[in-house]
């Protein structure tokens, strides 16, 4: 934070400043070490550069990245192809890569090196060798040799001082094969386990000891946010997939220790929230869609669901003396539960409905027999005028044929997704619906149907839960799908429930009050607080 502050603050003071000489030191910046904390550094200096040159309207040539290195190579762990590739990275973003160059010195605004040359800057940052912690350095412990301030241990990660003191991570200093443990993040989780396996059999009284060896997949360096070079699970890579490489493995390594929320932090921020097009995917995700401008859409989409559930009832799907209104979604021949009760009380009541019938046929042909005596009547003036009518009929159907011939619907979508008696819908009946929802009484099952659209409609209208109203309209939609009911004119539904999920509800909808009192009642959960499963950040 202190290096960003400072980094900002030299760019407002260069928008400020008139004198070139003074300006082009602000704007100068200074990398020493080229191993993987100096490559990172460079990376988001460079990009961050180009952010801050356009907040305060500066050209970008005036500013300088400098990277001095006192090897003939960056990135000396990598191989040669690798080192190759982020070299001419950094000579596309515009670093100045000193190499064979060693610094003798520094003074306040000057950075001196040992063939002579002077670099003018007010920003010199120093990545040269990783130290162990000053509190570690500080310890009566013996320190290993070339450790920069590392305690000495053995293989099981003890101390050679003390038999119960234990040392991991980048404060331990140990030789393997010749070489010292590397600070890297893997070699702090190796070392940590043998340690902690370790200390375990110390309580336990048991004899087993644990011994460390090394089990590293590769090596990876992140050149700001968009491209990278990798050497990891037998992988050589370098930019678009290299970036993937690395993101999958910071996302495993917080589904370890933090759970599924803090995986979904991490790829909102690296692909959905940052800005400037720093993410390996560009800026492609990261522009957002105000509130307000779905509302009449969420709106409409609830009325819809809404108008679905009442047009059922109007239909009868409540009337249970109607019988189903539901049978046609299953397959021929299948009954669902409750429909034989009914029949049974439609047979009872056939004895004084047929004569109800007979009267009803009687007073249908009366009816018949006047229709035919007026028509019968009005023959000799009406047929002139019919014959005109067809015959103009028959000129616009010529019409009509004639551009169908050349030009027919390419299109027809009222047609369903899936054809009601093919294979996919064929299988979704006969699995779910005939095998699951058949054994369900009709009434609870219509009733259900009605309810859920009624529901997910009012949801949506009111913005209350909108994000799984949402979901439940998509599951719908589905389901409808696949069932042979939804025509492609319908697929909006979808499209727009997709939309909802953005937070829909909170512009101008009961979201606004409630999502905010929901989440800090469920982080407050034993769930929640034990599976880090929390909603956003953790509140209290």
């Amino acid at each position: 934070m202190r290096l960003r502050h400072h980094v900002e603050h030299m760019f407002a003071k260069a928008a400020e400043e008139t004198d070139p000489a003074v300006r082009r030191r602000l704007l100068t910046f200074v990398v020493a070490g080229a191993g993987f904390t100096g490559m990172e550094m460079i990376g988001e200096l460079l990009e961050y550069r180009d952010a801050m040159c356009r907040k305060h309207y500066l050209d970008r040539s005036e500013s300088r990245v400098v990277n001095i290195e006192a090897l003939p190579s960056i990135l000396p762990i990598l191989e040669e192809p690798l080192r190759v590739k982020a070299e001419k990275y950094l000579a596309k973003m515009g670093c100045e890569v000193m190499l064979n160059a060693s610094i003798i010195g520094a003074e306040p605004g000057k950075v001196l090196c040992k063939d002579g040359t002077v670099i003018e800057t007010d920003t010199f940052i120093w990545t040269c060798g990783v130290k162990g912690s000053s509190f570690a350095a500080g310890l009566d412990l013996t320190k290993g040799e070339r450790g920069r301030g590392r305690l000495q241990v053995d293989a099981e990660m003890k101390s050679v001082d003390y038999p119960y003191a234990y040392v991991v991570g980048d404060n331990a200093f140990f030789i393997e094969n010749g070489k010292p443990l590397p600070q890297i993040v893997e070699g702090a989780h190796q070392t940590a386990e043998v340690a902690a396996k370790n200390i375990i059999a110390d309580i336990e009284g048991k004899a087993e000891r644990h011994q460390f060896k090394s089990a590293f997949h590769g090596f990876m360096v992140s050149l700001g946010g968009r491209y990278g070079v990798a050497n990891a699970g037998g992988m050589k890579t370098s930019g678009f997939f290299a970036m993937a490489m690395k993101h999958m493995i910071n996302m495993w390594y917080l589904l370890n220790i933090a759970g599924v929320n803090q995986v979904w932090e991490y790829a909102k921020h690296e692909f959905l929230d940052i800005k400037e097009r720093r993410s390996f995917i560009g800026g492609f995700a990261s522009w957002k869609v105000r509130g307000y401008w779905p509302l009449l859409l969420r709106m409409w989409l609830g009325l819809m669901w809404v108008m679905e559930g009442v047009n059922k009832i109007g239909e009868g799907w409540l009337t249970w003396s109607a019988g189903s209104k539901s049978g046609w979604m299953f397959s021929p021949g299948v009954k669902q539960a409750g429909i034989k009760a009914v029949e049974a009380v439609s047979a009872a009541s056939g004895e004084w409905a047929e004569p109800a019938t007979e009267t009803v046929s009687a007073a249908s042909g009366a009816v018949e027999a006047v229709v035919e005596a007026v028509s019968a009547a009005s023959g000799e003036w009406a047929e002139p005028a019919v014959e005109a009518v067809s015959a103009a009929s028959g000129a616009v159907q010529a019409v009509a044929e004639t551009a169908a011939k050349s030009f027919g619907k390419v299109w027809d979508l009222t047609k369903p997704i899936f054809d009601f008696n093919g294979g996919i819908s064929t299988w979704f009946r006969t699995t779910f619906m005939d095998g699951l929802f058949a054994y369900m009484p009709y009434q609870g099952f219509q009733a259900m149907i009605v309810v859920m659209e009624i529901a997910i409609g009012l949801a949506l209208f009111g913005g209350f839960f909108t994000w799984w109203a949402a979901v439940a309209s998509m599951a719908m939609c589905v389901i409808f799908t696949l069932s042979g009911m939804f025509a492609w004119d319908q697929l909006w539904f979808l499209f727009a429930a997709i939309l909802m999920m953005g937070g829909a509800g909170r512009s101008f909808g009961m979201d606004y009050w409630s999502v905010p009192f929901f989440k800090k009642w469920w982080n407050g959960t034993k769930f929640a607080r034990r599976w880090h499963f929390y909603a956003d950040d953790p509140t209290k």
